[in-house]
Parts: C-alpha cells; structure tokens; sequence
C-alpha cells in the first residue's frame, strides 16, 4: 500500500514537473488535492457548500462547483480564470426545485430580488482585460477601461437566462466566497468564515461589489 502510494506520488511530481511548476506548487497540489489539483492544465474546485445571506434576510446553503485555467493551484482571483461555474440551492427543501445555475464567469452574488420578485445572480468576466473584451466590443476606445466587465443572469419561466446588468446592481457587496482556501475545512462554509477570509483589500475590489467598469491598467 506504502509503495503504491509512493509510485502514484513520484509518477504525480514527474507530471508537474514536466508543467514547468514549482516543487512548492506540487506540495500545495497534494494538501488541496481534494479541493481542485490535479494533472491537467484545466483543474477543477468542489464540490463544496456555503451558507449565503439573501437581501431579504433568509439564509440559503448553496453547493458550488467551478472549472478553470489554471495559474497557481488554488482557484481564487489572479490565481486562475474560471471557465464554467455551476451552483445549486441544497437548502432549504422548498428551493431545491430550482434549476442549477452555470455560468462562464466568477459568481459573486446569488439573490434574491423581493422588490422585483426574482431570482438573480451576477458573475465578473476574469478576462476583462483580455483580447476578448476587445473582440466583444467591451473596452473603451483607448483600451484601459472595461466597460461590460459583468454579467447577469435572471431566474425567469424557471429557467436561468442571461440579461444586461442593470444600473441598479452597482455597489451591491458580493455574498458569495470569493477565497476557498478553507473550503476544505467545512461541511457548509458558514457566513462567518466568508466574511473572515474575504475581509483583504488583495482581493480586487470589482470581486467585493458590483463595480460598472474595471481598470485594465
């Protein structure tokens, strides 16, 4: 069994080391390993569950799950760009019928809107300052500023369709867990811990609250 252990061990720093990465970086693979590393250029992090605060009061637990391109082994921003993230309500019983909601971008906020009556959630595009954003018409005309950095989705017909972000979003705080780096530590991440690990002015601020444009230096 040791032995077993020791080949799949070398057989996994041999194919990091062909990636190019740090030692440093397959030690930190192995302690998360169950929380996103593994031998691809496209790692995965979760399943994991988060209590969330919604604008009306009530408390929901969500289960999230996120792909990415990787850069550094835990998927938080500047680390790695998100490429599909899926999450579902898990609790309470009376809101699991909702379809999961997938998105291509960084969820940071999951509501529920009771002034409007709807369901809503908004992701940042982690490749505001990429050549994409030029292509879709996103930057301004200097190329500095991203004018279309985020994107919203609207539980509508129970189905999650995609809409433009309304001047009504800006300045709303993100509920959602920006850094998972204790994930692994939780049955369900409760709201004390997110507000713990996610109170750092490292994280950029278009990650805190809803900004209407971001800085692309």
């Amino acid at each position: 069994m040791i032995d077993s252990l020791a080949e799949r061990a070398a057989s996994y720093v041999a194919s990091i080391q062909k990636r190019g990465l740090p030692l440093i970086a397959v030690a930190v693979c192995f302690g998360l390993m169950h929380v996103g590393c593994s031998d691809s250029s496209d790692d995965s992090l979760g399943p994991w569950r988060e209590e969330i605060r919604l604008s009306d009061g009530r408390v929901i637990v969500v289960e999230r799950v996120e792909s990415f391109d990787v850069k550094t082994p835990i998927g938080d921003p500047g680390s790695a760009f998100v490429k599909e993230a899926r999450l579902k309500i898990v609790s309470p019983k009376e809101l699991v019928w909702m379809p999961e909601l997938v998105m291509s971008y960084r969820p940071v906020i999951f509501d529920y809107d009771p002034v409007n009556n709807l369901w809503f959630a908004i992701g940042v595009n982690d490749h505001a300052c990429g050549g994409a954003a030029f292509r879709d018409g996103h930057m301004n005309a200097r190329g500095t500023i991203n004018l279309h950095p985020n994107f919203e989705f609207r539980l509508v017909d129970d189905a999650w369709r995609s809409v433009e972000v309304g001047p009504e979003r800006m300045g709303l705080p993100a509920n959602l867990l920006i850094q998972r780096t204790t994930v692994d530590q939780f049955d369900v991440v409760p709201l004390g811990e997110k507000a713990r690990v996610d109170f750092d002015n490292r994280v950029p601020k278009q990650f805190r609250r809803i900004e209407p444009h971001i800085g692309c230096g």
